[in-house]
């Protein structure tokens, strides 16, 4: 059999039309789609922080509402005892007093 004869400046038989990619092409693409990953997870990992962030405030904001309700509950003992009325009542009834030119009267039979 005969050998076929080579051209002398003939290129290696490729595939029309598709060139083969670069090493430095196919490493700054898996440079991008690291970033674009990373990226990724760093926008997710915060959407979640965000998620749980919103959730304590709302807690918070009842503990604080709660809270100031019972501040003014509070509030309104602290000025009903500080009150006039309150302490004249509690004299009159646990230390026996009396206004003056007031008249006491005692049951006997208790």
């Amino acid at each position: 059999m005969a050998e076929p004869t080579k051209k002398p400046n003939q290129k290696p038989n490729r595939k029309r039309g598709k060139k083969p990619m670069s090493k430095p092409t196919l490493v700054y693409i898996v440079f991008w789609l690291m970033i674009i990953g990373l990226s990724f997870v760093f926008v997710v990992n915060q959407a979640g922080r965000y998620n749980e962030l919103r959730q304590e405030l709302v807690i918070i904001s009842d503990n604080i509402e709660n809270i100031t309700a019972i501040n003014y509950e509070l509030q309104l003992q602290i000025d009903f005892f500080d009150s006039d009325a309150y302490i004249e009542q509690r004299a009159r009834e646990w230390l026996g007093m009396v206004r003056p030119n007031e008249m006491l009267f005692r049951n006997i039979a208790e």
